[in-house]
């Protein structure tokens, strides 16, 4: 449930992110919008893995788990690093992050995932 709530707030968060940009270049306010637009594209990339892996959870490869935990790791410490650099703002997602974590890295999923 964690990887489609995350894998549709990501969606969100990127079509959002791209659409600001947008209207910022059409402003003439686009100027070192480069790596937040490479984020936002990101943002996207990651939003369909987690639904891609939602999608396929029920075949119950171990592939599926192992995605999820490497995506989710990279999420927590990207949310650290922003921890730092924008405040508690960031906090809700790096709870999120450790929640999936925490459900696909027991003992029960990975029993579940092995078949």
């Amino acid at each position: 449930m964690g990887v489609w709530i995350q894998g549709v707030l990501n969606l969100v968060v990127g079509f959002l992110s791209l659409a600001l940009m947008n209207d910022a270049a059409d402003h003439g306010q686009d100027e070192g919008s480069g790596m937040l637009r490479f984020l936002a594209v990101l943002t996207l990339v990651i939003a369909g893995a987690l639904l891609l892996c939602g999608v396929f959870a029920d075949k119950r490869s171990n592939g599926i788990r192992v995605t999820v935990i490497v995506i989710e790791s990279l999420v927590l410490l990207s949310g650290v690093v922003g921890l730092f650099q924008s405040g508690v703002s960031v906090l809700p997602g790096i709870v999120l992050a450790l929640v999936v974590l925490r459900g696909f890295s027991s003992a029960e999923a990975r029993n579940w995932f092995d078949r």
